[in-house]
């Protein structure tokens, strides 16, 4: 008989009740879930055509936030983009998803993006949006489709509209949770930006730089006096981060200077600038772009303000 199944963090009780979240993140295999918990998730992987693919990771299918051992927030599957394309996430894989109109096509799954209005723990409404998909026997995985709201200012008109209209999505679309580069472990170069997210935490906003490459990186100085402003990027033009000069003043201490421009990268990375020098090399290229140096000595990672 058909069923429905969704996936929330209702769905795995189990790895709420752990003891062994060590780890700020922590991820869960599949074999670590009990019957109940692991068959859907299974049932589901096996209509996505997951299992069957080389760089599958059994060993990675949920992963969990937690603070001194007691689970924070579980993401299950989910549905982001990476820059160029929607994917859904499972745990560790990435699996890409089609878009042609309104329906939505992965593996043997088909299906339709809802949206509904909710509140935030303050009482502010917010679009949530879910992506109901069916299987070839009539069962249906209901899976989380993560927005980028706060970043891009979503209402749940706005949602409503692209699904009616049956625009690409994609651009609504937040980044799946990583762990960021500092400025300094990135490197003196050019990096073109392929999007932009925020998250608040203890520390205020932070925001996070996802690089084409696939990497991510923490803002600072000049990027995060700039976003502060309040200024956004047309993604209709290109943006390259330009970090021109990283010194290192002490343990975990480094003076880091960068900034934007909405242009292509022009130099490789390592080309164009030095580090932990407090003056270049008569062989090194400068950029010339305004900056600003902040000296940082440690940052925690803020949290993803995902709904799941």
């Amino acid at each position: 008989m058909p069923q429905t199944i969704e996936f929330t963090v209702a769905t795995f009780p189990s790895v709420i009740l752990r003891e062994d979240l060590t780890e700020t993140w922590n991820d869960i295999g599949i074999n670590l879930l009990p019957p109940g918990e692991a068959e859907p998730l299974l049932m589901f992987l096996d209509q996505l055509g997951a299992t069957s693919k080389p760089d599958f990771n059994p060993n990675r299918i949920l992963l969990v936030k937690a603070a001194n051992g007691v689970s924070q927030t579980v993401y299950g599957p989910a549905i982001f983009q990476d820059g160029e394309n929607i994917i859904l996430k499972v745990g560790d894989n990435i699996l890409p998803m089609q878009q042609k109109g309104a329906l939505f096509t992965i593996g043997k799954l088909k299906g339709k993006v809802s949206v509904t209005e909710e509140k935030d723990k303050d009482g502010k409404p917010y679009p949530k949006a879910t992506c109901s998909l069916v299987s070839p026997e009539r069962n249906v995985f209901k899976v989380g489709v993560q927005l980028a709201t706060k970043e891009l200012g979503l209402t749940t008109a706005d949602v409503e509209a692209v699904l009616i209209n049956e625009e690409p999505i994609r651009p609504l679309l937040s980044y799946p949770p990583t762990v960021a580069l500092k400025m300094q472990e990135l490197g003196v170069g050019e990096y073109q930006v392929a999007g932009i997210s925020e998250s608040e935490g203890d520390y205020g906003i932070s925001y996070k730089l996802h690089l084409s490459d696939g990497r991510a990186v923490w803002g600072r100085g000049n990027v995060n006096i700039l976003l502060e402003s309040g200024w956004r990027p047309n993604w209709e033009k290109p943006l390259t981060l330009i970090v021109s000069r990283i010194e290192k003043l002490g343990e975990d201490k480094f003076s880091v200077d960068c900034a934007l421009r909405e242009r292509l990268p022009l130099l490789p990375p390592g080309a164009n600038g030095h580090t932990n020098s407090k003056a270049a090399s008569p062989n090194t290229v400068e950029v010339e772009a305004q900056v600003v140096t902040e000296t940082e000595e440690s940052e925690e990672e803020a949290l993803e303000n995902l709904h799941y």
